[in-house]
């Protein structure tokens, strides 16, 4: 049997193409793919838009990308601006610009060092955020979830220069919060549920339930705290 070889699909300057499958898919100016995109590594350094669903074994985005359905990947890197108006399922998401998901998303490890919206739940097995950016979520499940305030102040200048008014609204809002392992900053909440749960600096949470241990910083703000 003779192994049928993908092409690759490169737009340069600006171009389009009907989707499909292919190797390697790379948008290096601005570039519109009408329907569904099946490829093993996607690329996308200028504007790219994707109106259908994609599965990839690699992206990223280096600039700015748009995709109208869901996206499925193995591993995922946002430098740039990502939204996904589906779902996002992937093994590991590196966000460290601003991503927006407009449904669930689930991972096995995600990590943001930038912004992000997830109008749904994000669901992951290890789940490490250090705050540069306005951040939000409906729900964040995993089972060792770290949220951190950002202390590279490097990083937070340059995040701050690319994306003026998000240093502003630095923090994370989210409905609720369940996991095994707990440790929270500079986040606002309604509801966190853990196995052992630390609340720290900066953090104001209606209820907390825990089944092992508690911790609570003293400027932390916790109106109700119950163990289970």
């Amino acid at each position: 049997m003779v192994k049928q070889v993908k092409a690759d699909l490169r737009i340069n300057g600006l171009g389009s193409s009907s989707g499909g499958s292919f190797n390697l898919v790379q948008i290096n100016g601005k570039g519109e793919i009408n329907g569904d995109l099946e490829c093993t590594d996607l690329q996308i350094n200028g504007l790219g838009c994707i109106s259908g669903n994609v599965e990839a074994r690699s992206v990223r985005v280096a600039g700015k990308s748009e995709i109208g359905g869901d996206l499925k990947a193995g591993d995922i890197i946002v430098d740039g601006m990502a939204e996904v108006r589906g779902k996002l399922t992937a093994e590991r998401i590196e966000n460290r610009g601003a991503l927006r998901i407009s449904h669930d998303l689930g991972a096995e490890l995600f990590k943001s060092a930038g912004s992000f919206t997830i109008g749904g739940l994000l669901n992951s097995g290890k789940v490490e955020i250090d705050i540069y950016g306005s951040c939000a979520a409906r729900e964040i499940g995993g089972e060792k979830i770290e949220i951190r305030r950002g202390r590279a102040f490097g990083l937070r200048d340059f995040i701050d220069s690319v994306f003026p008014g998000l240093m502003w609204k630095r923090g994370l809002s989210v409905d609720t919060i369940e996991g095994d392992e707990i440790f929270i900053e500079d986040t606002t909440a309604k509801m966190v549920r853990g196995g052992n749960v630390k609340i720290g600096a900066g953090c104001r949470v209606d209820v907390v339930e825990y089944k092992h241990t508690l911790d609570t910083t003293s400027d932390a703000k916790v109106k109700e705290s119950r163990k289970i």
